[in-house]
Order: structure tokens, then C-alpha cells, then sequence
């Protein structure tokens, strides 16, 4: 006759399931890194590659091919267009977050943007738009399951160039510093950050970056990072040629061209 078999005991039951969560915790622990700086990193690369190419495309063709000048008097810089809430218009180069590093940038902060991976970085609405005068602000996430655009946000460095791409061409921006803010404070997104508002016209043009600290799961803080404008590329110039050096991949989505200060292909 089979022996009969003793019933669990409740300790043995909830040590069982204990070890299996821990096990699912560390797996995604392991998981959720890779997957946003690996697949999602990929794929925001692949997608800016083609709405390079699809702008390059869609340049007027009435353009004076030989208007390759860099723009650096801001008066003459154009502003870009913003759409509407969720829509593409931009797409954020930074070197020093990995030498392919490109991300999508789109109208509005909430989480339909934030949260998504094919689009991720999003623009606060009623800041300045980019090339304008006073302050373009976008927020990104530094850690979560689908999107990071700003988790190597603290790898910037004074003078690191910051490119902002859009249908008008390339504006190059130089990292200036970064502070750490509490969760509500709201004057980073002022014209000039930090500064109370004037109502005058602004004449310095910034790009704010807003992000969650600390780095790993972390609301506590916020991390806030500057950078100021230095030129714009008119997209008849092709890519600028410092970016250029480190994404060839924009130079053939734009069909070989490079901006004036680099070679033309």
C-alpha cells in the first residue's frame, strides 16, 4: 500500500512562493535594462533614421541648394514648427549618451508620451519651440519598463553638443550644468529657468531637460539639465559634421550630404 503523503506545510507553500517572486524580480531586473537600452535604443535609432530620410525628402525643392551657410546669429535662426498633442516632430541626438543615441521627440508630458517607446521624450507645451528665443523644455524618463531617453543623464559634460533635428534641419546646442530640484518646482520651465517671469521678450534660447532622481526607480527628485544654442544647420546643408563623425547613419539617410565645416560625400 502507497505511503501516504504528508500535506504541505504553510511555511513550505509561502517559501516557495516567495523564491519563485524573488526569482521573477531579479529576472526583470536583469531584463528591463537590457530591453530599454538594447531593443527599444535600436528601434528609436531605426525610426529616426527614417524620418530623417523622409524630411530630406520632403525639403522644398525650390531651396537654393548652394544656401549651406550654418546659422550662428540667433536673430536669423528659424523656429520649428510644433504640431499638436502626441505628434513627432523632432528627434534628440546626444553623443554623450552612446554614439547612436537618437530618440524621438513628441508634443505633450503625459504618460501616453512618456511611456511609450516610439516616441518617449516629450515637449512641454507653451515652452519655446526649438531655434526660438527662451526656453524649450522636454521631459524624458530616466528608468522604467518601456522608456529611458534620459538615463545617462548625469554622463553630460560642460561643452558636450546636444542636437535637436527637425524638418528645418539640425540645432546645436552646448551643455551648460544641471542642478537637482524637488518634484514641484516649477521655475525650470520659466523663460529664463530659475529666473521670475517679466513679461519681456526673451533673447537667450536654452534647452531644459527634466528627468526623475534618483537614477534607478527614483521620484524623490528631479534632475534638471541645460544646455544653451550655439547654430543652426539649414537641412540643405546636410548633417553638421560633428554629429555626422558619430551617426553615419544620418549621412545616408540624407543622401550623402555633410554641412560645410565637414566633407560632402
Amino acid at each position: 500500500m502507497a505511503k501516504k503523503r504528508a500535506p504541505l506545510s504553510p511555511f513550505t507553500v509561502i517559501g516557495e512562493l516567495l523564491l519563485v517572486g524573488g526569482l521573477a524580480v531579479f529576472g526583470y531586473i536583469l531584463w528591463q535594462p537590457w530591453y530599454t537600452s538594447t531593443v527599444v535604443a535600436a528601434a528609436q535609432s531605426e525610426i529616426a533614421g527614417e524620418i530623417s530620410d523622409q524630411w530630406a525628402k520632403e525639403t522644398d525643392e525650390s531651396a537654393d541648394p548652394q544656401d549651406t551657410a550654418v546659422i550662428t546669429d540667433p536673430n536669423l535662426v528659424p523656429a520649428a514648427e510644433v504640431p499638436g498633442y502626441g505628434e513627432t516632430f523632432g528627434v534628440l541626438y546626444v553623443p554623450a549618451f552612446g554614439g547612436t543615441y537618437a530618440n524621438q521627440i513628441a508634443t505633450g508630458t503625459r504618460g501616453d508620451v512618456l511611456d511609450d517607446s516610439a516616441r518617449g521624450i516629450g515637449y512641454y507645451e507653451g515652452s519655446a519651440a526649438p531655434g526660438a528665443a527662451g526656453n524649450f523644455a522636454v521631459a524624458a524618463h530616466r528608468s522604467g519598463p518601456l522608456t529611458t531617453p534620459f538615463h545617462n543623464i548625469d554622463f553630460l559634460k560642460v561643452g558636450d553638443p546636444v542636437f535637436v533635428e527637425t524638418k528645418e534641419g539640425w540645432y546645436t546646442y552646448r551643455f551648460r550644468s544641471a542642478e537637482y530640484v524637488l518634484p514641484d518646482t516649477r521655475d525650470v520651465l520659466n523663460t529664463f529657468p530659475r529666473v521670475a517671469e517679466t513679461g519681456q521678450t526673451p533673447s537667450e534660447r536654452i534647452l531644459t531637460f527634466t528627468t526623475c532622481n534618483p537614477k534607478t526607480f527614483g521620484w524623490d527628485e528631479r534632475m534638471i539639465a541645460y544646455s544653451v544654442f550655439e547654430s543652426f544647420t539649414p537641412r540643405a546643408a546636410g548633417v553638421p559634421a560633428e554629429l555626422a563623425e558619430l551617426n553615419p547613419n544620418l549621412v545616408t539617410a540624407n543622401g550623402g550630404k555633410v554641412s560645410e565645416n565637414g566633407d560632402r560625400a
